[in-house]
């Protein structure tokens, strides 16, 4: 077996015990370069979900689907904030340099440079 081999099998094999042990998933080129990722715990990001570069999320964030059948894909812009228990519904678009509160339920498409908050999230406050 070549290096390259068993460096993926090592990867894949952490990646599986991560998603198990803390119930994390994150799907191939779901995420930028820079994401940060503050703790483990309960976030799933699928392969429809696209994040872009440093971005920031944390614990217990959802990033879903509105209906099972229409378009499905989330975009997020680079420099976003996302906060503890926030839940995207897509297929949606959230802006570059957004801050997205804890707990805000984003169901609607987010301009740049703002910070959402509420459920249903709206914009509470212009970034300059």
């Amino acid at each position: 077996m070549g290096g390259g081999k068993l460096m993926y099998a090592y990867y894949f094999l952490k990646h599986r015990r991560m998603c198990l042990k803390y119930g994390m998933y994150i799907g191939l080129n779901a995420v930028g370069k820079g994401f940060f990722l503050v703790h483990p715990g309960f976030v799933r990001i699928d392969s429809w979900v696209h994040i872009g570069e440093n971005c920031t999320v944390l614990p217990m964030v959802l990033f879903g689907r509105a209906h099972p059948i229409e378009g499905t894909e989330i975009f997020v812009g680079d420099n976003c904030y996302v906060g503890t228990g926030a839940t995207i519904l897509g297929p949606i678009r959230i802006g570059n340099n957004v801050t997205i509160a804890a707990g805000a339920v984003v169901t609607k498409d987010v301009p740049d440079n703002v910070v959402v908050a509420g459920v249903p999230a709206k914009i509470v406050k212009y970034k300059i």
